[in-house]
């Protein structure tokens, strides 16, 4: 009996291990209704997140059409060629929880009568952090061109070394760096905020 409550009293003492989350953009509902209508000149810096993640190179201020012809109605978080389409409120969320994990640019955006449309800022994870527990997890590594590289396909479990983590909210995964991984405090301010758009899939589930 003893022993039955100091094992309870050890578990009680022992850190709650985090919650994980693969944080994306919700593609189920179908095509939002926008383009970048200056791509000539902007878009070839924009693939690929490493090409300019704090868009400083940017020619010019993207500019976005938002026109209910080409889709639904864009909501708080939105892809484009691998960054982040934001809303003043998501870009307040991700600020206040993690301030230092984003890079930003303040976009123009205009409707089909020429009218401006609400404002929208490009965005994306700039952290990247060799958090992955790979003993602890369950997934695929294979090495190409000598570099490791997570597949991350099938049945997939991710756990991460808090250790690495520390204070970070949001992060891409070394080694699968397309992959953006938030915690549950990020999940909650989102939720909490009622932004739209957003997909979290549990990566720490059996």
């Amino acid at each position: 009996m003893v022993d039955e409550a100091a094992s309870h009293a050890k578990a009680a003492r022992r850190p709650r291990r985090r919650k994980f989350y693969h944080m994306n953009v919700d593609y189920r509902a179908g095509k939002p209704g926008f383009r970048l209508a200056n791509a000539d000149t902007v878009e070839r810096y924009l693939h690929g997140w490493r090409s300019d993640p704090y868009y400083a190179k940017l020619p010019e201020r993207p500019r976005f059409l938002f026109d209910k012809k080409l889709g639904r109605p864009p909501r708080d978080l939105e892809g484009y060629v691998g960054h982040w389409l934001i809303s003043d409120g998501m870009k307040a969320v991700l600020e206040e929880i993690d301030r230092d994990a984003f890079g930003f640019i303040s976009c123009e955006v205009f409707l089909p009568d020429g009218a401006p449309g609400p404002h929208r800022w490009l965005c994306t994870a700039v952290a990247v952090l060799d958090a992955l527990d790979e003993p602890a997890s369950e997934l695929r590594i294979v090495e190409e061109m000598e570099e490791k590289i997570y597949l991350l396909a099938g049945p997939v479990r991710l756990i991460f070394r808090e250790d690495v983590v520390v204070t970070a909210h949001v992060f891409r995964m070394r080694f699968m760096e397309v992959t953006v991984i938030c915690d549950q405090t990020m999940k909650d301010a989102c939720r909490q905020a009622g932004l739209k758009g957003i997909n979290f899939a549990d990566v720490g589930k059996k």
